[in-house]
C-alpha cells in the first residue's frame, strides 16, 4: 500500500501541476502560440481555486455584438466558459453582464450591480478599452495623446473599484481571480490607406495597454491576457504587403471598424485558454493507457523489481487496476 501511495502521490503531482505563474499581473503573451513568462523569477504557485462561476464584464466585445450575442456559439467568452467546463471546472455558471458601448466607468457604475454575490470561488473575465479610445480617433494627434493620459486617472480609479468589489470578502467569501485583457489594434499597428491611421494614433493603443499592465501588476489575484499581440496582421490590413504584421496566409479577425468576427473571437478565447492553463494547469484528463504508462515509467525509475512486474503487463491492463485503488 506504502507503494501504491507514492506512485499515485508522484501520478497526481505529475498530471496536476500548474503551469507557469500568471499571478501578479503577468501578462500571457499567446504570439508564438504560447504563454510568455513575465515573471523573471520563473516561480511556480499552487493552482489557482476552482472557479464555481465565470463572470464577463466589459463592452461588445464581450458581449459579442455581430455573432449573435453572448450564448452565441462563436461568442468568445462562450467558448471560454464551455472550455472551462470540460477541462478544469465541472458545472461551471456562465455569468455575462457585458453590455454594448461601455466604457471603463460603465462596469462599477452600472455593471457591478448586477453581479450575484456570495459563496464559491469566481473567475471574472473584464475587457475594456475600445470605447474608451475610439473617440481620439478623430482627434489630432496632439489632442489625442492629452486626451487619453488624462483619462488615466479616472481609469484607474474605476479598475480599482472593481478590484475592491471582488476582493471583498463579504461578498465573496471563496475569492476571486480577475482577468483583465490588453487592447488589440484593429488597425495592426499600421499607417497605410484607407484608414491612414498615424503612428501616433497607432501608439496610443500600446499607451494604454501599459497603463492596464501596470494596474494589474499591483495584485497577486489579477493576470492580463495579452490580445494584442496575437491580433497583429489580421486586422483591417490583413491584405496590406506594406504593413510590418503582413503575413501571407493571415485571416481577416474583423466583423466591423471594432469588433471581431468568428475567426476573431476564436482567437481571443485560444488566450484566455492559455490563461486557464497556467492558472489551473494542463487538462487532467488522461487515458486508461496513458495512466498506465505513467505508472510504468514512474516504477522503473524507482523499483527495477517491480518494473519488471509491469512490463509484462499492457499499459490500458494497469491503467485499469490503478482504477481499483
Amino acid at each position: 500500500m506504502k507503494i501504491a501511495i507514492s506512485f499515485l502521490s508522484s501520478l497526481l503531482l505529475l498530471v496536476a501541476a500548474c503551469g507557469d505563474d500568471t499571478t501578479g499581473g503577468d501578462n500571457v503573451n499567446a504570439a508564438d502560440g504560447g504563454a510568455s513568462e513575465a515573471d523573471a523569477s520563473g516561480a511556480n504557485l499552487e493552482c489557482a481555486p476552482t472557479p464555481s462561476r465565470l463572470i464577463v464584464l466589459g463592452d461588445s466585445i464581450t458581449a459579442c455584438a455581430g455573432v449573435a450575442g453572448k450564448m452565441g456559439p462563436s461568442c468568445g467568452p462562450k467558448l471560454f466558459h464551455d472550455s472551462l467546463a470540460s477541462s478544469y471546472a465541472p458545472g461551471i455558471v456562465y455569468d455575462n453582464q457585458a453590455v454594448n458601448g461601455a466604457v471603463t466607468s460603465n462596469v462599477p457604475d452600472s455593471q457591478l450591480v448586477s453581479v450575484t454575490t456570495g459563496p464559491g470561488h469566481v473567475l471574472v473575465l473584464v475587457y475594456l478599452g475600445g470605447n474608451d479610445l475610439q473617440k481620439y480617433l478623430t482627434q489630432t494627434d496632439s489632442a489625442a495623446q492629452a486626451g487619453l493620459r488624462s483619462d488615466f486617472p479616472g481609469m484607474s480609479e474605476d479598475w480599482q473599484s472593481v478590484f475592491d468589489f471582488f476582493n471583498d470578502t463579504s461578498k465573496f467569501p471563496d475569492g476571486a481571480t480577475i482577468i483583465m485583457n490588453n487592447q488589440y489594434n484593429p488597425f495592426d499597428d499600421c499607417t497605410a490607406p484607407p484608414y491612414n491611421l498615424s503612428a501616433a494614433k497607432n501608439d496610443l493603443v500600446g499607451e494604454y495597454n501599459a497603463h492596464l499592465e501596470g494596474l494589474a501588476d499591483a495584485l497577486s489575484n489579477v493576470v492580463i491576457t495579452d490580445q494584442y499581440t496575437p491580433y497583429l496582421g489580421h486586422g483591417h490590413h490583413f491584405r496590406a504587403q506594406s504593413c510590418p504584421h503582413y503575413q501571407a496566409e493571415a485571416v481577416s479577425f474583423m466583423n466591423d471598424l471594432i469588433h471581431p468576427n468568428e475567426a476573431g473571437h476564436a482567437n481571443l478565447a485560444a488566450q484566455w485558454d492559455l490563461v486557464a492553463t497556467s492558472l489551473y494547469g494542463e487538462s487532467n484528463e488522461l487515458t486508461s493507457s496513458e495512466l498506465g504508462q505513467v505508472l510504468v515509467e514512474l516504477a522503473c525509475r524507482d523499483l527495477a523489481g517491480v518494473c519488471e512486474n509491469l512490463a509484462q503487463r499492457s499499459s490500458t491492463e494497469i491503467g485499469q487496476l490503478l482504477a481499483l485503488f
